[in-house]
């Protein structure tokens, strides 16, 4: 039984949304602040996490970036903001979805068992350490190196690379990179993906201007080697 670790401070809207994913299979844990979601005991078998936005203690962002120093649980935000800006800011923190109020139930259901199948595929399927060049990438610890050299990439940064990593030659497009980060494709995202791009190899390449590792397929999208 897959468990859920449900973080909303609404009673009406917890008590909703546990009832149905518990007819549907799933063991649910309810906490109504960040404080009590935080707690290492709560985080050590957590299958995927629903959070929402705004909460009395604190808010998603931080709140994310908190849960991933402790879990790479899938995350999955409730937010009653819509505004591209504050998904980006959600994503950037470490979330891997996001879901709009006022939703449907079974939308909710649909979103977490797609993670649930995501994060299943990937940890039977992927390595641990990856090597390409001078660069080194522990999926596990989230350490990346250049030649023996820890640097430090925000979380959408380290997806980039972590896909660019297990496909070396394969050519990404943009929209099948912003997919593979984030599971969907968001309009407007392209550009950013691009700046993303450019601060990656600011600290992985040793000249940014003609780069080494993340190339750029003109037209198309960017590979690694």
């Amino acid at each position: 039984m897959k468990r859920v670790l449900l973080i909303e401070d609404e009673a009406g809207i917890a008590q909703m949304i546990r009832v149905q994913l518990q007819l549907v299979g799933f063991q649910v844990e309810s906490v109504g602040e960040a404080e009590s979601a935080l707690e290492p005991s709560r985080l050590e078998q957590v299958d995927v996490i629903v959070l929402d936005w705004m909460l009395p203690d604190a808010e998603g962002p931080d709140v994310i970036a908190q849960l991933r120093q402790h879990t790479d649980a899938p995350i999955l935000m409730l937010t009653a903001r819509s505004e591209m800006v504050d998904k980006l800011v959600g994503f950037e923190a470490g979330a891997d979805d996001y879901l709009t109020k006022p939703f449907e139930m079974m939308e909710l259901i649909a979103r977490i068992k797609a993670l649930l199948r995501r994060a299943e595929r990937h940890r039977h399927s992927r390595e641990k350490v990856l090597t390409f060049g001078e660069i080194s990438l522990n999926a596990e610890t989230r350490e990346v190196r250049v030649a023996g050299n820890e640097v430090e990439l925000t979380p959408t940064e380290f997806k980039i690379l972590e896909e660019m990593m297990r496909a070396p030659g394969t050519v990404f497009s943009r929209d099948r990179l912003i997919e593979l980060v984030m599971g969907y494709e968001y309009e407007g995202y392209g550009r950013t993906l691009d700046s993303h791009i450019a601060r990656l190899r600011a600290k992985l390449e040793p000249d940014p201007r003609a780069p080494r590792y993340i190339k750029t397929v003109f037209g198309v999208g960017y590979k690694l080697g």
